[in-house]
């Protein structure tokens, strides 16, 4: 049986779930979760930050530097281990997970599945298994040191301030790293979902977009800034909806430092990060353009970019290498029809939704190619020091926690639907099949006794009237709405016992009753994320700029590709 290893929430503890047993059950002698939670606080205040829970591993975040997730511990841990330490005799560590994951290749491909709440320390438990892998397998070179250096830029695209975390990721990521017949790791691939695009124009009162903005504000040259014809961060509307710019503990300037250093690992060319610099650039001016209503003769009155952002729309056009006049016309006329087309003026509301797609597609291809060009960093040599397959395997998955906020959208429903699929895993591989195994070795096993969540996964997956396939559809249709969609919703889950209606006082929207807790999301906005599509006017543009990488970005929306990452 594939053995693997999964990272649940619960509360301010997230759990791992290891390939075998953990060894010494620090809380067998629990009767309730009042004494659980009495004995990890006692841990905890002895830094102790891990502790088996049978064949669960909790991982409880010190906000600190501690001696068990320093790089001496790893290296420590590895001697006991190249000593003839036996894996049950290790203590309860993130390194004994990795290295009963390394252990089990010979019986197949591993995975270590990491989850937990926003700042319950998934992003550094990824770094500390990553190293302790390496370790472990005793390998070097330009694959490892990639694969160790690429949560650096994944963390400044990928990672933003919210309400909960400083260093939040907004993205989900699955990494599979392949080992060679000696053991030693030969190459690494990484692949994104999920990401938060509508961050990129929107976030809440006191949070921020992600780090890479701020940082390059903040770090680049005033020969950059010039060429890229950037205001100050202040003045910029995607930025300026934070609270505060900087954030106490975050030095921007010395992060962008480290970020251009990381370029330089992963091979970008002087002119490849001149053109990244480029589309962050455009992306942020384009958060600038305002529009005006503006009369038509012989249609319904239509847009144009006012008289005050005019400059930001010339430095848009500028960085982005195409023509402000044809930007401007792509973001207010939408053709329709094919014989004759149409153009149809788009009133200012509309042309803003447009300008917002456009920012968030640029983003989501910028971060799509920044993980591309990690992972031809750590492939560089794989080919034959493989062989026969990929067989020898440890993937590690890093997936949101669940999330409950004061205003929930689509981006905590998807959130929150992965989680549950993770918690169904969890029932069947903890409980479920150990019953099984019992049952079929003739093994007496009491009823346990856990949360079932098949009832919210029915609500959440089941076809035709799933929430999610409701989404799906409702996107297809023509003239659809939010309010349609909230309508089909209620009809179809009235009286189900894990949805209910959103109180009217709180707005539009409906409830979820989740494993977690239930959670309440305003429907406003769910058609058009979930479209998030570009107008294809603007397509049509990007795919001519005269700037290769955002060129290819649209050229390969245009075949079919996507184009807009996340």
């Amino acid at each position: 049986r594939r053995r693997a290893a999964a990272l649940f929430p619960a509360d301010s503890a997230h759990l791992l779930m290891p390939s075998l047993s953990a060894g010494s059950n620090a809380l067998s002698s629990a009767k309730d979760e009042v004494e659980a939670y009495d004995a990890l606080a006692a841990r905890y205040n002895e830094d102790e930050i891990y502790t088996s829970i049978g064949p669960v591993l909790l991982a409880v975040n010190p906000y600190a530097p501690v001696a068990a997730c320093d790089q001496r511990c790893l290296a420590e841990l590895a001697a006991l281990n190249a000593g003839g330490a036996a894996v049950s005799d290790l203590p309860a560590h993130i390194f004994r997970v990795a290295l009963e994951a390394y252990d089990g290749l010979v019986d197949g491909p591993q995975a270590i599945l990491v989850s937990g709440e926003s700042g319950a320390g998934k992003t550094e438990t990824i770094k500390l298994c990553m190293a302790a892998l390496a370790n472990i397998s005793r390998s070097t070179g330009s694959t490892t040191e990639a694969a160790l250096e690429s949560g650096l830029l994944l963390e400044a695209f990928g990672n933003a301030r919210t309400s909960r975390n400083n260093n939040s990721s907004r993205f989900g990521k699955w990494t599979e790293i392949h080992f060679d017949a000696g053991g030693q790791i030969r190459s690494a691939r990484s692949t994104s979902y999920l990401l938060e695009r509508s961050r990129v124009v929107e976030h809440a009162r006191g949070e921020r977009t992600f780090h890479i903005f701020y940082t390059l504000c903040a770090g680049a040259t005033k020969q950059q800034r010039d060429a890229l014809k950037l205001p100050p961060a202040g003045e910029l509307r995607y930025l300026g909806q934070s609270a505060s710019l900087s954030v106490p503990g975050i030095d921007d300037a010395a992060d962008w430092r480290a970020v251009c250093a990381a370029f330089s690992t992963f091979q970008l060319t002087d002119a490849e990060q001149t053109s990244l610099r480029r589309v962050l650039a455009g992306i942020l001016t384009l958060g600038n353009l305002a529009f005006d209503a503006k009369e038509m003769a012989n249609a319904d009155d239509g847009s144009c970019v006012s008289p005050a952002s005019q400059a930001s729309l010339k430095a848009a056009a500028a960085v982005l290498d195409i023509s402000p006049l044809e930007l401007e016309t792509a973001l207010t006329i939408k053709n329709v029809g094919k014989f004759p087309v149409v153009a149809v003026p788009q009133p200012p509301e509309k042309a803003a939704v447009a300008r917002d797609a456009l920012a968030k597609a640029l983003y989501g291809s910028l971060f799509d190619w920044i993980f591309g060009r990690i992972n031809e960093k750590m492939g560089a040599g794989a080919g034959a020091a493989l062989g026969g397959g990929n067989k020898r395997t440890i993937g590690l998955l890093d997936i949101f926690g669940f999330e409950a906020f004061s205003r929930n959208s689509l981006e905590q429903l998807l959130i929150n639907f992965a989680n549950e699929k993770l918690m169904q895993y969890f029932n069947i591989y903890i409980f479920q099949m150990e019953e099984k195994e019992c049952r079929d070795e003739g093994v007496a096993c009491p009823q346990l006794q856990f949360a079932d969540n098949s009832a919210v996964m029915v609500l959440l997956e089941a076809k035709p009237t799933g929430l999610m396939a409701l989404i799906h559809d409702e996107v297809l249709v023509p003239n659809a709405s939010d309010a349609n969609l909230l309508t089909k919703m209620n009809e179809a889950h009235r009286g189900a016992s894990m949805y209910r209606q959103m109180p009217r006082a709180q707005g539009e929207g409906f409830v979820v009753l989740h494993f977690a807790g239930e959670v309440a999301y305003a429907i406003d906005d769910f058609v058009a994320k979930s479209r998030g599509a570009v107008p294809s006017e603007l397509s049509q543009l990007l795919g001519t700029s005269q700037l290769p990488l955002v060129r290819g970005f649209f050229a390969a929306d245009e075949e079919g590709g996507g184009g807009g990452g996340g």
